[in-house]
């Protein structure tokens, strides 16, 4: 079975829609990509070449009639109010409808309600950016990222492995598929649960400043790598903490729980069992592609005092296509100099960089994680 729809709808072209419709367009897509949207941002996106044409949000009803698959790619709540409302129209046989909620057991519940004569195929992206809007699309944002797609029964069949080879094709994704339940407990485990974490420990060490002035001064290296995520707006993660409530309530026992364990180990320093187990694990995660929390790594430039420090070195990176995530002036010393921090995408793009600046006569390295 291949799919090989000829009119696309993408339903909230954001940072998500708009990078699903620029990955097809550039990847020889030849079919219709249709973006339904706020004003602005169909406006963005037939600027930058993200949709073919576009429509509001109200006109849903009348550009499902010669659609062939719906990407819904709105919040978690919005996508099932969505489906709760594509459930009460009259929906063309064959249709395909998908999401890309990082929840998924709500909204396969909510599919429920779908017609029998169209598929609900439920998804899952593990791409994203610190940005949003339509504005930020990037064709290249699922490459090598992990793309889990589910259905209600938690078997895959026909239909999803024909959707996961569609999608692997025009984005360049990894796909695996995953039941409901096991989707939302793993990333209960390795995304949730760690930004609840972050920002506790963002909040441990503001108290612990409030009582104790210069903690946060302190609080660079491996702290600012660990709370990175901390950074987060609660406007998204609250419909990701109510939809996937139970399994996050469960992991985060199972965390009170080894750090009471921990707590004793401290008292009687019986905590080298639990590091060796820790150094193990981590050896077995893989480095390469994307999954629930997209790493980043990073070099340190030695910068000088000068005008254009910065444009320079980034041209010469941007000259070579090296993207750089994010950027950071480290540290500077008035009359001397200082530190910038560069991070990319994986660890060869970094030691790229590396190379690539040292060509051009300027000093850096790969920056390692302090222990504290």
């Amino acid at each position: 079975m291949e799919l090989e729809p000829q009119r696309i709808a993408i339903y909230s072209v954001g940072l998500l829609g708009g990078s699903l419709g620029l990955s097809f367009k550039q990847s020889g897509y030849k079919g219709r990509i249709i973006g339904l949207s706020s004003k602005s941002n169909i406006e963005k996106a037939l600027a930058l070449g993200c949709i073919d044409e576009g429509y509001g949000y109200d006109e849903l009803r009348n550009v499902i009639k010669n659609t062939d698959i719906l990407f819904l790619c709105s919040p978690i709540n919005a996508i099932i109010n969505s489906i709760n409302a594509l459930a009460s129209m009259d929906l063309p046989d064959g249709l395909i409808i998908t999401d890309v909620g990082s929840t998924k057991q709500d909204i396969i519940n909510a599919a429920a309600k779908l017609p029998p004569n169209v598929r609900f195929i439920g998804g899952h992206p593990m791409a994203g950016s610190e940005k949003s809007g339509p504005d930020a699309s990037d064709p290249f944002l699922f490459q090598n990222a992990i793309y889990v797609l589910t259905n209600s029964s938690g078997v895959e069949t026909e239909p999803e492995k024909a959707m996961a080879a569609m999608l692997h094709r025009y984005t360049g994704c990894r796909n695996i598929f995953l039941s409901p339940a096991v989707h939302d407990h793993i990333a209960a485990t390795v995304s949730h649960v760690p930004h609840l974490l972050a920002v506790a420990l963002v909040l441990l060490a503001r108290d612990t400043d409030e009582l104790t002035p210069g903690t946060l001064t302190l609080a660079a290296g491996g702290f600012r790598d660990m709370t990175r995520i901390a950074s987060s707006s609660y406007a998204m993660w609250h419909d990701i903490f109510t939809t996937n409530e139970k399994p996050i309530e469960k992991q985060l026992d199972k965390l009170i729980e080894i750090l009471g364990t921990f707590k004793t180990g401290l008292h009687n320093g019986t905590l080298a069992s639990a590091f060796d187990a820790s150094n193990e694990t981590r050896s077995k995660i893989s480095s390469s592609g994307k999954g629930f929390l997209k790493p980043l790594s990073e070099i340190l430039v030695n910068a000088k005092d000068q005008a254009g420090f910065i444009a320079s070195i980034t041209k010469i990176l941007a000259d070579e296509k090296i993207n750089v995530s994010d950027i950071e002036v480290v540290k500077v010393r008035e009359g001397e100099g200082g530190t910038i921090r560069l991070a990319f995408e994986s660890p060869q793009t970094a030691r790229r960089a590396i190379a690539l600046l040292a060509y051009n006569g300027f000093s850096s390295r790969e920056r390692t994680l302090a222990c504290c």
